[in-house]
C-alpha cells in the first residue's frame, strides 16, 4: 500500500468516526466494550438498576440474580476521570499541606475490588443473605471477567474507603468542579427526563458508545470573552447607565476662538459597558465597516464636494485662520481667501486656497512632474514636510501659509462624519482629531471609527472578519453574565457529549450566520455578543429531544420546556445590542449542523448508514447554500432602508422609544460664525 493510500484510508476512517458512520471491527468493538463498562458503573445507577442490558463480556450482576440484590453490590463504581480544575486544586492543596506522599499511599489502587472479600467488607453489617448471593454472582462470572478486570485496573484506580469518603470528594468548594455526572445522550439540562423502559434495551449499545469529553472549548471561549470585556472597560470606560438617550453639555473653545455651550446626545448602555463607538472600534458587527455602504459614502461624497468650494478664512486681528465655506466666514471679522477665475492661485489654480498647505511649499510629497498635485483640493495628499522659510513669506498672495491654523479635521460619530474643529471641541464630543491633516478629504473617518486592521483602500471597507470577532465582545457586564450562565449551564453539558470540535463548529458557524443575516436586515445597528451561537446551541437541544423522542415518558413536556426557554431568550433580543435576526438564523444554522454533527441515535437498523449519510449531506449542503445566499444578499443586493425590519429587534413603546433610537450621537445644528 502506497503512502497516499495510507493517508487516504486514515482520513476516511477519521471522517467516518467523526460523523458516526464507522463500521464495526474488532478494534472498535473492544473500544466500545471498555466504554460500556466504564459508563455502566460510573453514574446513573438508579436508572440502570431498573433495566440492566445484557452486554457480552460485561462484568456485573449476572442474569438470574434475585431482584432484591442491589446492582452496586457486585461491582464497585469506577469513578470518572477528574476535571482539570479539580486535579489542579488537589495538587495545590497537597503541596500546601506537604502530605503528597501520604495521600498517594492512601489513594493507591485496590487490587481486590472484584474479590469476594472486598465486597463483603464493603457491605459489612448488611443482611446475612447478601454474602451468599454475592459469592454466587461473582463465581458465575469470574471466568469471563479476567480480561475486563485487567483492562479496568490499567485504566482506572479507586480508593478503598467507604462511600462516605467517596462522596466527600465532590463536596464543599470542589463540588462544582467535580465531573461526577457524565453527560449522556438524552440527559441534558432541560430534558431529564424519564426514559421509557421498553426503549432502553433497544438503543443501549448506541448510548454507551458515546464519548465523554472535557469541555475545553466552553472554558476557552468563556475565558476569552471575560478578558475582552475587562480590557474594553479598562481601556474605554463605561457609557452612561440608563435606558434613555443621555445628554452631554459643556463649554468648549470653538473655531471663532470663543467659549460656547455645546450640547449633544448619545445612547446610554443598560448593560454597564463601553459606548457604541468604542464597541465598534473593538470589532462589533457593523455593516458599514464590512462593505462599501452606498448611503454613508454618498454623504461622504457630498461633504467632499462642499469642501472643494471652501477657502481659507483669515482673521483680521491675526489670531488665526481656518478652512471654511463662504457662509461660515464673517465679512466683518475675517477675510475669505478663495482662488477663482478673477484671482487665480499659483500655476493658475482655481481650487483652494488651503490654510497651512500649498503645493509650492511642500517637499514631502513634492508637487513635481509627473506627480503634480491636481487642481482639486479634495485630492491633495497630506504634506508631511514644508520648506523652512514659510514663516518669512510676505504679501497677501501667501498669507494662508503664514497664519496660525486653528482647526483640523475631527471624525465624529459612527457614520464617518468629519468636521473642521478645535482639539478641545473634538475631545469633548469624543472624536478623532487629525492635527497632521488640513482637509477632511485627507482622512478616512470611517476607517477611524471601525479601527482594527485598516482598510486596504480607504474608500472600500473590508472588515468581513467582524462576523466572528463580535462573538467574543460584549456590550457590558450584564450581557456577559447571561452569556457565561448559558454557556456553563448547557453549552458545557452539550460539549461533554459531542466534544469540543463539534460544539466549536456549531458555535462559530451559527454565530457567523446569525450576524450575517443581522447585517443584511439592520445594517446600521451595531451588535455584539454570541446570541446567534447560543440559539444554535439551543437547536442542539431540540435535535437531541427529537432524536430521543421515544425514550421519554412525556416527550411533549420536554419539548415545551425548551420552547418556553427559547421564547424567553427571544424577548431579550428586543433590548439594545442583542439581535433577533441573529437568534432566528443562528437557530436555523445550529439545527442543520446539529443533525449533521451530533451523535445520531436511530430506532431501526435497516439502511441506517445510508440514512445517516443522506441526512449529513443534506444538512451540510443546506448550511453552505444559506451562507452563499446571505453573502450574495449582503454584497450584491444590500438593504439600506427597511423600517419594518427594525421592529423585530425593538418595538418603540413609549417607555422604550429611546432604546430604539440610533446609536450615533446627535448635535444641535448651530453655525459658528468666524
Amino acid at each position: 500500500m502506497s503512502q497516499w493510500d495510507v493517508v487516504k484510508e486514515s482520513f476516511v476512517k477519521e471522517l467516518n468516526e467523526f460523523f458516526g458512520l464507522e463500521e464495526d471491527d474488532s478494534e472498535n468493538v473492544q473500544l466500545w466494550e471498555d466504554r460500556r463498562l466504564r459508563n455502566f458503573n460510573r453514574n446513573n445507577v438508579q436508572r440502570r438498576d431498573k433495566v440492566v442490558p445484557h452486554v457480552e463480556g460485561y462484568v456485573g450482576v449476572p442474569q438470574g440474580i434475585p431482584d432484591t440484590v442491589d446492582a452496586d453490590a457486585s461491582q464497585r463504581p469506577i469513578p470518572p476521570k477528574e476535571s482539570i480544575p479539580k486535579m489542579t486544586f488537589k495538587y495545590v492543596a497537597g503541596m500546601l499541606v506537604n502530605r503528597k506522599s501520604q495521600a498517594a499511599k492512601q489513594s493507591g489502587p485496590s487490587d481486590d475490588r472484584f474479590s469476594l472479600q472486598s465486597l463483603t467488607k464493603q457491605h459489612e453489617g448488611q443482611a446475612p443473605a447478601f454474602g451468599a448471593v454475592a459469592e454466587a454472582a461473582i463465581s458465575a462470572e469470574m471466568g469471563n471477567a479476567t480480561e475486563d478486570h485487567d483492562r479496568v485496573k490499567q485504566r482506572d484506580t479507586i480508593d478503598d474507603g467507604s462511600k462516605e469518603n467517596e462522596k466527600s470528594k465532590c463536596s464543599g468548594i470542589t463540588n462544582w468542579m467535580c465531573k461526577k455526572n457524565i453527560r449522556e445522550f438524552g440527559k441534558g439540562r432541560f430534558t431529564g427526563r424519564e426514559m421509557k423502559e421498553d426503549k432502553k434495551k433497544e438503543v443501549w449499545s448506541d448510548l454507551d458508545n458515546f464519548d465523554d469529553y472535557r469541555p475545553y472549548f466552553t472554558w476557552w471561549v468563556t475565558t476569552v470573552q471575560v478578558f475582552i470585556l475587562l480590557f474594553s472597560i479598562i481601556s474605554y470606560g463605561c457609557a452612561p447607565l440608563d435606558y434613555k438617550i443621555h445628554q452631554q453639555s459643556g463649554q468648549v473653545l470653538m473655531l471663532s476662538l470663543s467659549i460656547q455651550e455645546v450640547d449633544f446626545w448619545e445612547p446610554s448602555n443598560i448593560w454597564i459597558g463601553p459606548r457604541a463607538a468604542d464597541l465598534i472600534h473593538l470589532g462589533a458587527k457593523f455593516a458599514p465597516c464590512m462593505r462599501q455602504d452606498e448611503k454613508i459614502f454618498n454623504n461622504i461624497k457630498d461633504q467632499r464636494q462642499e469642501e472643494g468650494d471652501t477657502g481659507c478664512c483669515i482673521r483680521n486681528d491675526n489670531s488665526g485662520c481656518v478652512q471654511a465655506s463662504r457662509r461660515e466666514c464673517s465679512t466683518r471679522l475675517s477675510v475669505w481667501k478663495k482662488w477663482s477665475e478673477s484671482m487665480k492661485g499659483p500655476d493658475g489654480r482655481l481650487s483652494g486656497s488651503v490654510c497651512g498647505q500649498d503645493p509650492q511649499y511642500c517637499t514631502d510629497p513634492a508637487s513635481v512632474p509627473p506627480h503634480e498635485w491636481p487642481d482639486d483640493i479634495t485630492r491633495w495628499p497630506i504634506c508631511h514636510k514644508s520648506v523652512g522659510a514659510v514663516k518669512k513669506i510676505s504679501g497677501n498672495e501667501y498669507e494662508h501659509m503664514t497664519c496660525e491654523v486653528i482647526g483640523h479635521p475631527c471624525c465624529i460619530g459612527i457614520h464617518g462624519e468629519c468636521r473642521i474643529a478645535t482639539r478641545e471641541y473634538c475631545d469633548f464630543v469624543r472624536g478623532y482629531f487629525h492635527e497632521e491633516a488640513h482637509l477632511c478629504s485627507q482622512v478616512s473617518c470611517l476607517n477611524e471609527v471601525c479601527g482594527m486592521i485598516p482598510f486596504y483602500n480607504q474608500d472600500v471597507p473590508n472588515q468581513f472578519y467582524r462576523l466572528w470577532m463580535s462573538l467574543f465582545i460584549h456590550a457590558g457586564v450584564f450581557q456577559l453574565v447571561i452569556t457565561v450562565g448559558l454557556q456553563l449551564y448547557f453549552m458545557r453539558d452539550l460539549e461533554k457529549m459531542a466534544g469540543p470540535l463539534r460544539i466549536g463548529i456549531i458555535y462559530i458557524v451559527s454565530g457567523i450566520g446569525g450576524n450575517l443575516a443581522s447585517s443584511i436586515f439592520v445594517p446600521y445597528r451595531a451588535e455584539v455578543g454570541p446570541s446567534g451561537s447560543h440559539f444554535g446551541l439551543l437547536a442542539c437541544l431540540f435535535v437531541e429531544v427529537i432524536n430521543s423522542w421515544q425514550l421519554y415518558v412525556h416527550p411533549w413536556k420536554e419539548l415545551l420546556k425548551l420552547i418556553c426557554f427559547t421564547l424567553l431568550l427571544f424577548l431579550i433580543g428586543f433590548l439594545p445590542w442583542v439581535d433577533n435576526y441573529a437568534h432566528i438564523f443562528g437557530f436555523i444554522f445550529g439545527f442543520l449542523l446539529s443533525y449533521a454533527l451530533l451523535p445520531y441515535v436511530t430506532f431501526g437498523k435497516r439502511y441506517e448508514r445510508r440514512k445517516k449519510i443522506l441526512l449529513i449531506c443534506l444538512c451540510l449542503a443546506g448550511v453552505v447554500a444559506m451562507l452563499a445566499v446571505l453573502i450574495i444578499l449582503f454584497y450584491e443586493m444590500p438593504i439600506y432602508d427597511c423600517k419594518i425590519c427594525e421592529y423585530l429587534n425593538c418595538i418603540p413603546w413609549p417607555f422604550t422609544e429611546d432604546m430604539c433610537a440610533e446609536q450615533n450621537i446627535n448635535f444641535n445644528k448651530i453655525i459658528d460664525v468666524l
